[in-house]
């Protein structure tokens, strides 16, 4: 934000210092904006100037505080008018998205995809909280999804994007993306992921990926150290359930091999995670307690 002049700063203080008059309510501000607006749109329609408009009648204090507090707000409002938000709530991981390009998009659970009201006329950036697979209809402009670790960028590809609380992952299934960050950029092509761990955040490893990539479209979790925290949190979402560790040293156990997710069988999930982590699961009302 642009700091204040000097003579802003002179009054602001001038404003701040007049303790003695009552602010008005928020039914009269309103009002009040609304008959100015009625008088510019009028004297707009009429095609003539604006000889005398309405006196709002405000001690400075106020006026500057909500004029400031206009200019500050008003981008932000805009932005989310002119934006799109789709949300997969836990349990739904078959959200799927067509976007004006032709772009297909499946959102996993406990994810949110936005994007402008504008997609695809200046620019094709979506924004992901979560997970998303993406199959990318090829266009004049670049395929863009930004996270809070990276940008990936394509043409025109199918791949997977990763983007939560314990680190952030994108693998290629077909084509190739570029993921960048503030410090590096890498071109994955195929076969080969990105990592970002969310203790250095900065790091883009690659590694490839596997004959299930990416493992939730194929109703499977392919462990590879894998902490019991993570998978279980992963479990929550799919099924939107709750599981709590007993003993919170149970969370870092890491944990290889394949865990199949049946879709209306929860309770073989859940018996087979106990076999490879070597814990027994208790189910106490619609929650598991990892013993």
């Amino acid at each position: 934000m642009n700091k204040l002049n000097n003579k802003d700063k002179k009054l602001w203080d001038i404003c701040a210092n007049n303790t003695h008059t009552q602010a008005p309510s928020k039914d009269e501000v309103w009002m009040r904006l609304e008959q100015q607006i009625d008088i510019l749109e009028q004297a707009a329609f009429n095609n003539k100037p604006l000889v005398k408009p309405l006196a709002i009648n405000w001690q400075p204090k106020f006026t500057y505080a909500f004029l400031l507090a206009f200019l500050l707000l008003m981008p932000t409002t805009i932005r989310y008018l002119n934006t799109k938000k789709i949300v997969s709530e836990f349990g739904i991981t078959d959200k799927n998205i067509v976007l004006s390009d032709g772009t297909n998009i499946q959102l996993n659970a406990g994810s949110a995809l936005s994007y402008s009201k504008n997609y695809n006329i200046k620019n094709r950036e979506v924004f992901l909280d979560g997970e998303a697979y993406f199959d990318v209809a090829k266009s004049q402009f670049p395929f863009i999804v930004s996270t809070d670790y990276a940008q990936v960028i394509v043409l025109g590809t199918k791949f997977n994007v990763r983007s939560r609380s314990d680190g952030f992952e994108t693998g290629v299934n077909e084509g190739s993306v570029e993921v960048k960050n503030d410090n590096e950029s890498k071109v994955l092509v195929k076969g080969q992921r990105a990592l970002i761990h969310p203790k250095t955040h900065s790091t883009i490893e690659s590694s490839p990926t596997n004959d299930f990539y990416p493992g939730w479209l194929n109703n499977k979790i392919v462990c590879d150290n894998t902490s019991l925290e993570t998978i279980c949190k992963e479990i929550e979402r799919t099924y939107n359930i709750k599981i709590l560790f007993k003993d919170l040293s149970q969370k870092k156990i890491l944990i290889s091999g394949i865990i199949n997710l049946y879709p209306n069988n929860l309770k073989s999930v859940v018996s087979s995670i106990s076999l490879l982590a070597q814990r027994e699961f208790k189910l106490e009302g619609d929650t598991y307690i990892v013993l």
